[in-house]
């Protein structure tokens, strides 16, 4: 019967590392020190500590901080065996691929990665989280569930599994795109967790320890080996690039805009440097169809897909990034949830821009009840000027109709160096019923039939 007072740490403790209690003030450098140490133990993850108010006002004094390999693992390369192995059977591979994912992201390993592609010379696929870990204008990258990548899978002899857990938006390495040719094909999995060896999917050869200490390991050990480019990738890749360029130039000028087309003009007017932040649901699909990502860092909630992180997201980029840009692509819905953040960069000075593709539904909720209930229930929206909901707030804001304002309201955004919001008015009915990869997104889901 206290007031405010729950029992907040088994909220939390589902979906964290560890869950502390500060009772006590002399308690704080044990809970902080283990808290830090779960953290970053292993695989990366969220921690959660609870302190009462009334800690918030004690004194106390605590001992030097003590250096972190003091506590914690801070360095873990893998076994020399395992990596000599590896490289092995990467050298006798007919037809490598290396799936990459989030953990490239997380581990800041872009650059040792990018030296293990060199020497590998193969075709790189990325999970859907782990976009950017190569830009897509890199002459190595083929984007999952596009014809090429999924030729390259069918045809692939061995997998380097990088960064990945092999979830169920990569059919778990077994299933729908990875079925033909499964029984025959080899994976070497780079993983600091054992535990999450062959959960997914069994696997010929673990690679334990972090990737910041074992992708430099295995380039070493490749370059001492006669590595064969891959002959399929050039002509792959072509095959890609011509797709693409496809999509894009057949996207209609419309009004209202073609989502689309909203991605294109918007690729024109963000800077190639930028920090890409996704958000929504439809949204999330044209983008990732039709928006280039031309640079390395790119954050979008892969695991839960859940709406609303996007501006948090890009709030926490800009700090981390400085004077880089950061563009956030978000749907009109999932920016609603925390719009009111805006406030909160015009006062910490964050210029970030969010580019809003405007169609006044939850999009994707049209697709199920169009087919089960034959109707949509709560998912129209009333029409909301966002951007001058930013200027309110002290920020910049642009309103677009007309698809040949896109590039220069994104433009106007950026040079504005401010939080800005550019509000875009999509074609609902496109927007919500001619997604691009549609068929590709459901099996995520285990949608009755995605794995017959």
């Amino acid at each position: 019967s206290q007031h405010q007072y729950t029992d907040q740490p088994r909220y939390f403790e589902p979906a964290v590392k560890y869950a502390g209690i500060i009772e006590f003030p002399d308690q704080t450098d044990e809970v902080i020190r283990e808290a830090f140490r779960q953290a970053l133990t292993g695989k990366p993850g969220p921690v959660f500590v609870e302190l009462s108010s009334d800690k918030e006002f004690v004194e106390v004094d605590f001992p030097p901080l003590t250096p972190p390999e003091k506590y914690r693992v801070t360095q873990q390369p893998a076994w020399e065996g395992s990596v000599d192995k590896a490289a092995d059977m990467l050298a006798a591979a007919k037809s490598p691929i290396i799936l990459a994912g989030t953990g490239v992201h997380t581990a800041r390993a872009h650059d040792a990665f990018e030296q293990l592609v060199a020497a590998v010379e193969c075709p790189v696929i990325t999970t859907w989280g782990g976009r950017g870990v190569l830009p897509e204008t890199d002459d190595h990258l083929l984007i999952y569930s596009w014809p090429s990548a999924n030729d390259a899978i069918a045809e692939a002899d061995l997998v380097l599994a990088v960064g990945t857990s092999i979830g169920e938006a990569m059919n778990y390495g077994r299933l729908h795109h990875y079925a033909r040719g499964n029984t025959d094909r080899s994976w070497i999995y780079i993983e600091r967790d054992p535990s999450a060896i062959g959960v997914n999917r069994s696997i010929d050869l673990p690679v334990i320890g972090d990737l910041r200490d074992v992708l430099p390991q295995l380039a070493e050990a490749l370059q001492q080996r006669h590595i064969r480019p891959h002959p399929g990738l050039k002509q792959w890749r072509e095959q890609l690039v011509a797709a693409r360029t496809e999509l894009i130039e057949s996207a209609p000028d419309t009004r209202p805009i073609h989502p689309g087309r909203l991605m294109v003009e918007a690729r024109k007017a963000v800077p190639d440097d930028a920090v890409i932040i996704r958000d929504g649901g439809n949204t999330t699909l044209w983008e990732l169809a039709y928006f280039e990502q031309r640079s390395r860092d790119y954050m979008w909630t892969s695991k839960l897909g859940h709406l609303g992180s996007g501006l948090p997201y890009a709030i926490g980029a800009k700090l981390a990034v400085g004077d880089r840009p950061v563009a956030l692509i978000s749907g009109d819905s999932s920016f609603m949830f925390h719009a009111t953040e805006i406030e909160t960069a015009v006062r910490h000075d964050l210029p970030v821009v969010v580019i809003v593709n405007y169609d006044q539904k939850w999009g994707m909720e049209v697709p199920g009840m169009s087919e089960t209930l034959r109707r949509e229930i709560a998912i129209k929206q009333s029409f909301v000027r966002m951007d001058r909901m930013a200027e309110a707030m002290g920020g910049h804001g642009e309103f677009v109709e007309e698809t040949a304002d896109i590039a220069p309201a994104v433009e106007r955004a950026f040079a504005s160096g401010k939080p800005a919001v550019v509000q875009v008015v999509v074609d609902e009915r496109v927007n919500n019923t001619q997604m691009p990869n549609w068929n590709e997104f459901i099996r995520w889901y285990g949608d009755d039939g995605a794995y017959r």
